[in-house]
């Protein structure tokens, strides 16, 4: 069975997960690559002239394929994955990369895997209804040019495709300063609720565990149901792995809100540390996704003159993942 889920550098043995030393060493050379100040298209080059293959097993690396690399904090080591990197290389990285993504409007969405436009909401704005990113254009009719985003499957073949909400740059910049206002106020917002679903989480890991030793310790031995056991393991292991990587997301969250006052005007710095992406539904719902998962929801006014049922009472409610299992 293919673990779809598991980083490049990493295998699984009977529900246990080990360090794949080829891959591992490819994991190595990224971060020592990147931290010395080696860009990720000239390291994608370099892996690909090699011939090291890929997650998808493939002799082909590109921009996006590192970039997944650098932004997996797992490789720094937890309960359940082993350490391939120092946290101190990994921050060394994550440092360099932020200040890259400022540097050229670099898009921090390495599954987007390419360079950004000037405009900060460039590839995070995404449809509610189908899924596409959102593009940016221009009323060049009206005198003031405003401009607004709109699904690129808007229109295809001159036909419309999807009935995306549209957006402008002033609604997006409001709401969020309203959302990451009431979060500097109170940060308890994108903090875990409790350490009742990481515990819940890892007890369920510890009794299969125990399953599968006291199973191999029987006189009969079931190895169907040994199987079965092995792969539950290693599902729960991957949700608990997603728990404590929304740990250190959050940690990485607070670290810059402490120092934050309460936001008067749209800033692209604060936007790029805080928020990963941006949903815009047709009903008038806007979801705003933190970098550590937790999601916001606001309204958004409607041009069809339809009254926007999350204008008011569904505005700024707040979904946390450590809640709902991730």
């Amino acid at each position: 069975m293919a673990q779809r889920h598991m980083p490049i550098g990493y295998k699984m043995i009977d529900g246990v997960i080990t360090i794949k030393d080829d891959k591992a060493e490819l994991v190595r050379k990224a971060f020592d690559y990147y931290a010395s100040g080696i860009s990720m298209l000239q390291i994608a080059k370099e892996f690909t002239d090699m011939g090291a293959l890929n997650a998808n097993g493939k002799p082909l690396w590109n921009h996006g394929s590192i970039g997944k690399i650098l932004n997996n904090v797992k490789y720094i080591g937890d309960e359940f994955y082993p350490a391939i990197i120092t946290g101190e290389l990994f921050e060394k990285a994550e440092k360099r990369r932020e200040e890259q993504c400022l540097l050229l409007n670099r898009n921090t969405n390495y599954f987007a895997n390419a360079l950004t436009s000037k405009y900060p909401f460039s590839g995070k704005v995404v449809c509610g209804e189908c899924g596409a990113i959102f593009k940016r254009y221009t009323e060049h009719h009206n005198a003031n040019k405003k401009a607004n985003w709109k699904c690129k499957n808007y229109i295809v073949d001159n036909r419309v495709s999807c009935r995306s909400g549209v957006i402008d740059d002033k609604q997006l910049e409001a709401t969020f300063i309203g959302i990451i206002n009431k979060v500097i106020k109170n940060p308890n917002l994108v903090k875990p609720s409790s350490k009742l679903a990481e515990l819940t989480q890892n007890e369920k890991v510890d009794k299969v565990s125990q399953q599968i030793v006291d199973g191999f310790s029987s006189s009969k031995i079931n190895y169907e149901k040994m199987v079965q056991l092995i792969f539950e393991r290693s599902s729960k292991i991957y949700q608990s792995a997603k728990l404590n990587d929304f740990e250190y997301q959050t940690k990485k969250l607070l670290s810059v809100l402490q120092n934050s006052k309460p936001v008067t005007e749209f800033g692209e710095e604060l936007f790029v540390k805080t928020i990963k992406s941006i949903t815009v539904y047709v009903s008038g719902q806007l979801r705003f996704e933190l970098i550590n998962g937790i999601q916001i929801d606001a309204g958004y006014p409607l041009r069809t003159g339809r009254r926007n049922p999350y204008a008011k009472d569904k505005e700024n409610s707040v979904n946390n993942p450590a809640q709902s299992g991730i």
